[in-house]
């Protein structure tokens, strides 16, 4: 396990009230890691931060860290989707036109 990854986890385990909820999927490169977390909604704006401070204070972290090792670290971080519990819904018609349909006139400027 790499130091970024651990730095990561680390720092995620004190930002937010349920670890074990945050997925972090690792994609390594030669030249680069990228991280992406996917998070849930109410976990979100802990992460996050106003106006995204505290992700951008993460990323500069392990940016300094991925440094060390000559690497460039991408951090991404998705609002994860919750599983769909409610069975679907009936499609609805669609507000544009009506399905009747339409009868032609012979009658008008454009038809002679």
């Amino acid at each position: 396990m790499s130091r970024i990854f651990q730095a990561l986890q680390f720092l995620i385990a004190r930002l937010v009230d349920r670890p074990d909820q945050i997925r972090i999927e690792r994609v390594e490169t030669p030249k680069a890691d990228l991280f992406t977390l996917s998070v849930p909604k109410e976990e979100m704006g802990r992460l996050v931060g106003r106006n995204g401070r505290t992700a951008e204070a993460i990323r500069d972290l392990l940016g300094a860290i991925g440094a060390l090792s000559e690497k460039e670290v991408i951090l991404d971080v998705i609002e994860a989707r919750a599983p769909r519990t409610e069975e679907p819904r009936e499609r609805r018609r669609s507000r544009g036109r009506s399905q009747r349909p339409r009868s032609r006139s012979r009658t008008g400027p454009h038809n002679k």
